[in-house]
């Protein structure tokens, strides 16, 4: 097979960027060096690259296939049991790495592949970090990215539900991406997207936001003074957002992805004048 006749297989399962994916899978499983990966006629014949092939015409995201993700200025081990990392996420981290104080201590909920809380701890070496998720399998990635990245000093993970889990602490802030997704808008989204677990995806409440409301009103108190809320939001939350923030007595900046979308929301305490 060639970087070629695998384009085309991928571009006719409908696969969006066929040519870098056939480039990507040429280059872990068919032995390719990077310059052969842009000649249209290199070939492999690896069983590997056979089976990674017909994976991703089946849709398979090439994060799993691959098992890695590369995500902010890091690369995370991916599995079925996780998320698989997205560039706006991107800003959530950025906006930790930028406007956490020194030596701050902060909790990441729905943790996920650990990607959130590990890429600011490793572009911050004078914080640390408390990472909670719901699911063992995805704490277990969590934990491996941590030792990829020789971290595991400066987090510490936790297995519990958020609803129910009672620090004993304040923060300097409080990340998350929680699932958000619509219940109703779920079943339209790509097949890739319906590999990836649905309990990481789909939010409480029919607009998708009940978690951010949780997490707003448990965990207000955990909050350092002039400590804040750093979460990733969908497009269409904003107004949701807003509303939490004044219903618990914050207010709540509203900031775009690159597309223009709202995409993180961060709030603080009002200020009494």
């Amino acid at each position: 097979m060639t970087v070629r006749e695998l384009t085309g297989l991928l571009s006719a399962a409908g696969v969006p960027d066929a040519g870098y994916d056939a480039r990507e899978l040429f280059r872990v499983f068919g032995g390719a060096r990077e310059y052969e990966l842009f000649l249209p006629d290199t070939s492999s014949d690896s069983p590997e690259l056979l089976s990674a092939a017909d994976r991703r015409c089946r849709r398979e995201p090439l994060a799993y296939i691959l098992g890695e993700c590369g995500f902010y200025r890091e690369t995370y081990k991916v599995t079925p049991a996780c998320l698989i990392p997205r560039q706006e996420t991107e800003l959530l981290v950025d906006y930790g790495v930028k406007n956490l104080p020194r030596g701050a201590r902060f909790l990441d909920l729905c943790t996920g592949s650990g990607c959130i809380a590990l890429s600011i701890l490793k572009n911050r070496p004078d914080t640390a970090a408390v990472a909670l998720d719901i699911s063992a399998a995805a704490l277990n990635v969590a934990m491996e990215n941590a030792d990829r990245l020789a971290l595991t000093d400066r987090v510490e993970f936790v297995l519990s539900d958020l609803r129910l889990y009672e620090p004993c602490e304040r923060f300097s802030a409080i990340f998350s991406n929680p699932p958000y997704v619509r219940a109703d808008v779920y079943p339209d989204l790509s097949d890739e997207v319906h590999t990836e677990p649905r309990l990481a995806l789909v939010g409480d409440d029919p607009d998708g936001a009940g978690l951010y409301r949780r997490i707003i009103s448990k965990y207000k108190k955990n909050l350092s003074p002039g400590g804040f809320f750093a979460l990733e939001i969908g497009y269409d939350q904003a107004d949701a957002l807003m509303c939490a923030a004044r219903d618990n007595h914050m207010r709540a900046e509203i900031l775009p992805d690159l597309s223009g979308l709202p995409r993180l929301a961060v709030l603080r305490e009002e200020k009494i004048l």
